[in-house]
């Protein structure tokens, strides 16, 4: 019952997305509907909410979130992101590529929203291109971001399960590795499509770094194991003190539509988490005799899409995933397991980066899943591959 009711809840909320526009109004449907398939008790409403508001977590991402916009109107105010901009465009002339080169740097820090973070930046280098839609520069953006999740072993689902599979991150990362290189150069070949061309300039890379010392301050402290919302808030109050024009960048930063959005997210998590709907669904579907396999492609992104967080979706499907014996081999399970909570989490609408860039770029979700389909099936395709392969070792 509970996964035919997630089924219906997601059905729900891909047509009002379409039909309303607003993503906010269509996960409150959404849980409306599961609510009411399932008979939630109007007490477990209030205790999601109240939970969420007293989650120290939900607060660490609104603080994020926050930071990220007042580190990207400081910039913008102070004309350093204008700086910014030039630099990479003298050095990567071609702007595609200087665009996907932009969040794939910033990939590179594992925090919430991680995709806001380049978002500025690439729609100003978008703008000088007149070929670039705010379409292009979303999709480019979220996917660049993202494809690094797959390998990069600083993120803390690809920790997570390690320790649940007790398999060396190292190890885990040398599997892993070949799919992020495929998602990465399959959106390359599929979404810029243009070579790639370097200009030096000693004058470039000087701007380029003035410019950018937040982004790079908040890369060094996220490398020395520094928290992430806590590197982000210091970064942005210190440089927010250096710049003028303080109450406007404030201000600007105050999105009261993204606060919203994310209050609603957070409490559709943590309603299904109250519910206990993923470990029921885990339950049903293995108690319905799905073929091993089956469970675990299917586990790992069900939950991915549900929660919208990676961690989430490794941590609730590993465990029952590993008890049950798949007969594969640990190692070609535990890969192929995250590979699809990572593609779960990337085509769920609840996951933060879809949400605030969807807002920020103005675009459509399901178009935006659309665009980003072929690369995604892919990355499935090359994880596949390496399952088979890690299955023969």
């Amino acid at each position: 019952m509970n996964t035919l009711a997630v089924v219906i809840a997601i059905v729900v909320l891909i047509v009002s997305l379409r039909l309303f526009k607003d993503i906010s109004l269509s996960l409150l449907f959404s849980v409306l509907t599961i609510g009411l398939i399932l008979l939630i008790h109007p007490g477990d409403y209030l205790k999601a909410f109240t939970t969420e508001i007293m989650d120290w977590n939900f607060w660490k991402v609104i603080i994020t979130v926050f930071s990220i916009y007042l580190l990207g109107e400081t910039m913008d105010k102070s004309g350093n992101s204008t700086r910014f901009v030039r630099a990479v465009e003298k050095l990567f002339p071609e702007p595609r590529v200087s665009i996907s080169l932009m969040p794939a740097i910033i990939g590179l820090l594992p925090m919430p929203g991680g995709a806001m973070f380049s978002a500025p930046m690439v729609r100003d280098l978008a703008r000088s291109d007149p070929s670039i839609t705010d379409e292009d520069a979303m999709v480019f953006n979220y996917w660049f971001r993202h494809a690094m999740e797959f390998f990069w072993p600083l993120y803390p689902a690809l920790v997570i399960a390690a320790g649940i599979s007790a398999i060396s991150i190292n190890k885990l990362v040398l599997w892993l590795f070949p799919i992020g290189l495929v998602a990465l150069v399959s959106g390359y070949l599929l979404m810029i499509r243009r070579p790639i061309r370097i200009r030096y300039s000693n004058y470039a890379i000087k701007e380029l770094l003035i410019s950018a010392w937040p982004i790079i301050a908040v890369i060094v402290l996220v490398i020395l194991n520094q928290p992430g919302w806590l590197a982000v808030m210091g970064t942005a109050l210190i440089y927010l003190l250096l710049n003028r024009n303080k109450k406007k960048v404030i201000v600007a930063a105050l999105k009261y539509k993204t606060f919203i959005l994310l209050l609603t997210v957070f409490f559709y998590k943590n309603l299904v988490d109250i519910a206990g709907i993923p470990q029921a669904m885990g339950s049903e579907l293995i108690a319905w005799s799905i073929p091993p396999i089956t469970l675990v492609i299917l586990l790992p992104f069900l939950m991915g899409f549900m929660t919208g967080v990676t961690q989430a979706g490794v941590g609730l499907s590993l465990p029952l995933i590993l008890s049950m014996g798949s007969g594969y081999g640990t190692l070609s399970t535990v890969m192929l397991a995250y590979t699809f909570a990572v593609v779960g989490v990337l085509v769920s609408p609840i996951h933060l980066c879809t949400v605030l860039t969807v807002e920020y770029f103005k675009t459509e979700y399901t178009r935006v899943m659309k665009r980003i389909s072929a690369v995604t099936l892919l990355s499935i395709a090359a994880s596949v591959v390496v399952f088979l392969l890690s299955k023969s070792t």
